[in-house]
Formats: structure tokens, sequence, C-alpha cells
């Protein structure tokens, strides 16, 4: 399971004990950071479209995906309107701004006044999560130079998202269940309060981005480069296709799952089996990929692949829809595809020829997985509610199949020297 484009390329690997201490200390913080604030973050996201109207009974099928999209665009291309400014602040203060930025708005959603605050809040929470989740994989980048070293961060940022993606859904269906909203809410932002005073007493003071020596991140520009450059537009398309596909699990999926079983156990596992499989899947899969790889095959032919296999498991929701053995061999189909895709899509655009800045690299990947995200996001939460009371929910599934069938297909990989 990901989240916010922080899952890494390479297989997980453990920690040496023997690391030098500034890896420690890098490593010990941004752990610490996204285990706590991905737990907040998961506690709350599985149950995100079921929450909406309970905070606000008047909130229709439009506003729970409109409440889906916003959180969704805030998270992945919040931190694209501020890039100069994050390079000029101390990384602390960016971290722990934005971390206590969605503590704050996470835990006033009990209490504001109906649906259009509602989706307020949650633009600003996950604009606070873009702000650190840009400036921690920064801080990993100006503080290590070894690439060795900074894998071991980013392995170690793998297997902290995937335990907080197990555990967060067993606590949100529980306290959902309960009837407990403020509760629930109350949790997520101590979590993301709890990241934050870490962030603070780990974080060197004074440290800013701009001593890496990068030039300020494009900002416009980035939209051109996508529509102009044929690299740089194939991967794109083929990165925003498999996320609308990605972002159907904590919508379209998070729906059917609850409208299939009444059971908090079912409902938990759901999320928890996708998060489990995801750590085992995850090693071989890569082992693969790198070996293909090796042998000169394109990224771009692994995010085909993907993107296919996420087509597969919605053939088979729409198949038999209302089957519950069915939705749970669907997640296992989809899990395997996100094993494939998911860290590809780093690969795919560090590969990207020119020479690019490593900033400018990252945000149009946000660009690309932010379009196709929030689109999905918005179907998963709006458009199948509406083909669900209409009794076409076999048709949202085989249109979102013939999608990603359509786009793997005509997206063809590069010619060789170019990705």
């Amino acid at each position: 399971m990901t989240t916010t484009a922080d899952k890494p390329s390479v297989a997980p690997a453990p920690a040496s004990a023997s690391a030098p201490a500034p890896v420690r200390r890098v490593l010990a913080t941004i752990t610490l950071d996204y285990l706590l604030s991905h737990l907040g973050y998961f506690t709350l996201l599985p149950v995100l479209p079921l929450l909406v109207p309970r905070l606000d009974p008047g909130a229709g099928a439009w506003w729970v995906g409109t409440a889906l999209l916003s959180l969704t665009v805030a998270v992945r291309a919040g931190s694209l309107t501020c890039g100069g400014l994050l390079q000029r602040m101390p990384v602390r203060a960016a971290m722990v701004g934005g971390l206590l930025l969605a503590a704050g708005a996470f835990a006033v959603l009990p209490v504001v006044p109906g649906t259009w605050a509602v989706v307020l809040c949650l633009v600003v929470a996950g604009f606070g999560i873009s702000v650190n989740a840009l400036t921690a994989r920064a801080y990993v980048a100006v503080t290590l130079d070894a690439d060795a070293d900074r894998s071991t961060v980013f392995s170690a940022i793998q297997v902290a998202v995937n335990i907080s993606a197990a555990l967060g859904p067993v606590a949100a269906n529980l306290l959902l269940g309960g009837a407990r909203y403020g509760l629930l809410l109350g949790l997520v932002g101590a979590l993301y309060a709890a990241a934050a005073v870490a962030v603070a007493f780990t974080v060197p003071r004074g440290l800013r981005l701009s001593d890496g020596d990068t030039r300020p991140p494009l900002k416009l520009g980035l939209l051109k480069v996508v529509v102009t450059d044929p690299a740089v537009r194939r991967v794109s398309l083929l990165a925003a296709a498999g996320s609308l596909l990605y972002a159907q699990f904590f919508s379209a999926l998070a729906l059917r799952i609850a409208d299939l079983s009444d059971s908090t156990a079912v409902r938990a596992g759901y999320f928890t089996l996708n998060a489990v499989l995801v750590v085992v899947l995850q090693i071989p899969v890569t082992v693969w990929m790198n070996r293909e790889l090796a042998r000169g095959v394109s990224p771009m032919r692994h995010l085909r692949l993907g993107t296919a296999v996420f087509a597969v498991s919605f053939v088979l929701l729409g198949a038999d829809g209302d089957g519950l053995v069915t939705a749970f061999a669907a997640l296992v189909v989809f899990t395997l595809a996100e094993t494939v895709f998911t860290p590809t899509v780093s690969t795919a655009f560090a590969g990207l020829d020119g020479d690019r800045p490593v900033v400018e690299v990252f945000n149009l990947r946000q660009v690309a997985t932010a379009t196709g995200e929030s689109a999905g996001s918005f179907a998963g939460g709006s458009l199948f509610l509406l083909a669900t009371a209409h009794g076409l929910a076999a048709g949202y599934w085989f249109t979102l199949a013939a999608l990603g069938l359509l786009a793997a297909a005509l997206v063809r990989t590069a010619p060789k020297g170019a990705h």
C-alpha cells in the first residue's frame, strides 16, 4: 500500500546497526515521522468515504467524491505551490509546520459547521501532509550522499508505511463501528502532532534545502514539459492512468467492501490484507523486476504490465460484484499490480533523459500521480455511488478495466535509448 508517493523503488532491506551516526539519525527521524503520520493517515483514509456523510447527514454522493478529490489533490500536489519557499525554509520548520497543520485540520473535523468546511479542513490537512512528505524526502537527499545510505532510509520508510497501513484500518473500523467519530479524528490529529514532536527534537536546526545547490523547482513550466516532451508524456500518461486505477482502493473498493459486509473485522481485514501482501510480495517482485531491468527491459514495460493487472482485478469485480470471495480475490490481483506499478513509477521518472534536477523529476511525478489519483478518487467516491444507485456497478468496473487495458496497449515502450 502506498500513500503520498513515498514508497521507494528498491526492495526492502534492514538497516545495519553499524551504520554511520548521520545515517542512524536520519533513519530514526524519517522512520518515526512516517510510522506515526501514516498510522494517522491510514486510520482515516479507509473510512473517509463512510465518515463524510456521518459528519454531515446532508452530504450526498457528489460531496463524498469532492471530499476525496480535495484530500488527494492537496496531498499529491500541495507542495508544488510552494516549492521555492520550501527550499528557503529551515527543514525542521517545514516538516513540523506541515505535520501540525495536518494535526489541527483533522482534529477539528468533528466540530466544523458543514460539508464545505469538512472539505476545507481536508485541503488544509492534505497540504500539510504534502509539505512534510516533500521536505522529508529532500532532507534525506541533502543529508546523505551515498546511494546505499539513502536506500537504507527509503527501505525503512516502506516498512513503516506498510506497518501503518496494516494497523490503521483496524483502529478505523473499530472506532467507526462504535460511532466514535470524535475519538477517531482526535486520534488521527494526535498521531500527526506526535510526529511533529519527534521531528522537532531530531532534525538539525538551520538546515535548508537550498544548501544542496539545486535550482528552484519549475512551476507552470512543468505542465509544458509534460505536453511537449515525448518521453515525459509517455511516462506521465501511464503513471496517471495507473494512479487513477490505484485510487479506487480507498474510494470505490472501500465503499464496495462496506456494502458487502457489516463486519468490522471483515472490513478491516480487507485493508490489512493488502498491506500484508505488499510486504510479502514486494521483495520477490522487485527481485524479478531488477533482473528484467538488468537485461535491458524498459521500466515502461513494467508500468504497462502493472496497469494491465489493475484492469484484470476490476474485470473480476465486474463479473461478480456481489461476491465477498470475489472481492478478496480481486484484492489479491490488485495488490500484485500495486507491487509492480507503484515502485516502477519512480524508476521510470528517474530514468528520463535530459539534464533534469532531481527535484524537477519528483515534481513531474507528482503532477502525473496527482492528476490520476485525484480523478480516480472523485470517480470512486461519486460516480461509483451513482452507478450503484442505478444498478450499473458492473459497468463501472468494466469501464475502469477497459481504460487500464487501453492505456497499457496504446502507450508503447519508448525506443531504445529513451524511457
